[in-house]
C-alpha cells in the first residue's frame, strides 16, 4: 500500500512550461507531422482528433453509440466545471443546444468533444503510509493498479470500439484491490474526448455496449447522479494535464479539499469512500488504471 498526497501548489493552471514543441512555427510543425505518421498525412489524415474519430466512427457502427451519447458527457462533464474556479471553463455552461451548435472538427466529433489545449502544470507525492499520516493533509491510499496495453497500430486495430486496455486494466486493479465495481463511488476518467469516456465506462463494466445512452440518462455522472465522473470538469473541461488530471482530482476529492464541486452534501451525491481512476495512450493504445480510497 502506498499514500498518495497533493501539493497544493501544483494544481496551477497558470505556470508556463517549457515544451519541446513550442515556438515551431506553422510550416516546422506540418512537417514533424507528416514525419511522423507520413503514410496518413498524405490523405490529410493526422493528429488524435482523427485517430480518436476512428475509433468512434467504428464504435457507431459495432454498437450505435454517436453524439447524442457524447452529448451527455460533454453537458455532464461542464456542469462539474461549472462549481470548479480553477477550471478553464467555469463561467461557461454548455447547454445541450450549445454541444449541437458547437463546430465540427473532424466528423463524428465536434469541438465539445476535444479536450482542452492548456499549459500548466500538476503535481502528486507518493510515499509510503507510514511516512504521509504525519503530513498536512489526510493521506489517499492505492487500493489497486492495472495496465493492459494493445499497442497496435490504429488502423487495423480491433480494439477502437472495444474492448480496449481497459477492460483487463479494470479487472486487475478490482482483484488487487479486492472489491467490485459496485463499491466505486465515483470515476475520474481519461477523457481526451467524450468517446473515450464512454468505451473506458463501458469496458470497465458499468454498462454493455450499445447501453452508454441509457445508463447516461437522468444525469448518471453529473452533480446529484449515482455515478459522478470527471468532478473538475475533466480534460475536457476543466484543464489538460494528462493522466494527472484525473488522479490528482481523485485524490483530492478522497481528501475533502474540492470546494463548492466536493462530492457529499453540497453536490447532492454520496460522500466518496473509494474512486476508480484512468490514463489512456495514443489511439487507445495504452491503459491504465488506479483505485483510491481514503487513508
Amino acid at each position: 500500500m502506498h499514500a498518495v498526497g497533493v501539493l497544493e501548489a501544483g494544481l496551477c493552471n497558470y505556470v508556463l512550461l517549457s515544451y519541446g514543441h513550442c515556438g515551431r512555427s506553422g510550416d516546422s510543425m506540418m512537417r514533424m507531422l507528416a514525419g511522423l505518421n507520413a503514410e496518413d498525412a498524405v490523405f490529410g489524415h493526422f493528429g488524435a482528433t482523427g485517430g480518436y474519430a476512428l475509433a468512434a466512427r467504428r464504435a457507431m457502427h459495432e454498437f450505435r453509440t454517436g453524439p447524442e451519447t457524447w452529448k451527455r458527457i460533454a453537458v455532464g462533464q461542464r456542469k462539474w466545471a461549472n462549481l470548479n474556479p480553477r477550471a478553464m471553463m467555469c463561467h461557461r455552461p454548455m447547454t445541450d443546444e450549445d454541444y449541437d451548435r458547437s463546430p465540427w472538427v473532424v466528423e463524428p466529433f465536434r469541438l465539445a468533444d476535444n479536450c482542452l489545449l492548456t499549459d500548466g502544470g500538476r503535481a502528486c507525492i507518493i510515499t509510503t503510509r507510514e511516512r504521509a499520516r504525519d503530513l498536512r493533509h489526510p493521506p489517499v491510499v492505492i487500493m489497486g493498479l492495472g495496465m493492459c496495453n494493445p499497442a497496435a497500430d490504429p488502423a487495423p486495430a480491433s480494439h477502437l470500439a472495444g474492448p480496449t486496455g481497459a477492460r483487463r486494466a479494470g479487472e486487475m486493479a478490482l482483484r488487487m484491490a479486492g472489491i467490485a465495481r459496485d463499491d466505486i463511488d465515483a470515476c475520474e476518467i481519461y477523457d481526451c474526448f467524450t468517446y473515450t469516456v464512454e468505451i473506458t465506462l463501458q469496458d470497465y463494466g458499468f454498462f454493455g455496449p450499445g447501453e452508454g445512452l441509457d445508463w447516461l440518462q437522468g444525469g448518471t455522472i453529473e452533480p446529484g447522479g449515482s455515478l459522478p465522473v470527471n468532478t473538475s470538469g475533466g480534460l475536457l473541461s476543466e484543464a489538460y494535464f494528462m493522466g494527472l488530471t484525473p488522479l490528482t482530482e481523485g485524490v483530492m476529492q478522497l481528501m475533502g479539499r474540492c470546494g463548492e464541486r466536493q462530492l457529499g452534501p453540497k453536490t447532492g451525491n454520496k460522500t466518496p469512500e473509494i474512486i476508480m481512476c484512468s490514463d489512456n495512450g495514443g489511439i487507445l493504445q495504452t491503459h491504465s488504471c488506479y483505485i483510491l480510497t481514503k487513508g
